[in-house]
């Protein structure tokens, strides 16, 4: 066990990729799963994690609204090599098999990124852009497909493709290099 757990530890400090295990006790989804419902009693534990665990400057909050959906708001600086702001929550039922996420959301135009963990190689995310209407409530869906996987930034090659991973952990994160304020609100999130 303990080679086990010093070989998992290893990879990560050294970024190797470790064998895809396949989760058999996996929930296979059909039809529609409500992964976030702002207006509900039942919510997952949201992180706010900005560039400051870098040394950066960008500020945020997560607030309730009227019991009804989530306002995620800031300022992203670029000082200090920063530029991201982000919202993380990890996702405890296993979810397998899915097409898309769907978000129903209101932004302020700028381009924001959904991101994934899975079950495997969980220090890598998967991640899709999305734009935003100002002031517009819109309902937004990304195909698992066009999901790719990243690491600080930089793109990854010779990973498994999200359809094959079971998704642990969901965010959404704000890095498009624009100095200011930010603000976007989330009703809800949806797997398909």
């Amino acid at each position: 066990m303990k080679k086990f757990l010093f070989a998992n530890c290893l990879a990560l400090l050294i970024g190797c990729d470790l064998p895809y295990v396949e989760n058999p006790s996996a929930e296979l989804i059909s039809g529609e799963v409500v992964m976030e419902d702002f207006d509900s009693n039942n919510l997952l534990n949201w992180n706010i994690v900005n560039d400051t665990v870098m040394g950066g400057r960008s500020q945020a909050t997560l607030k309730l609204i009227n019991d009804t959906y989530a306002d995620f708001s800031g300022y992203l600086s670029l000082e200090n090599n920063g530029g991201f702001s982000s919202i993380r929550a990890y996702y405890p039922p296993d979810l397998a098999n899915v097409k898309s996420i769907i978000l129903k959301i209101k932004g302020d135009g700028r381009e924001y990124n959904f991101r994934i963990r899975g079950n495997s190689n969980s220090w890598a995310s998967y991640t899709h852009s999305f734009e935003t209407i100002e002031g517009e409530w819109i309902e937004k869906e990304l195909k698992i497909d066009d999901f790719y996987p990243v690491y600080r930034g930089y793109n990854l090659k010779d990973m498994p493709s999200l359809s094959e991973i079971i998704i642990k952990e969901i965010g959404i994160m704000i890095s498009d290099k624009t100095e200011g304020s930010f603000n976007i609100g989330i009703d809800w999130i949806k797997a398909r």
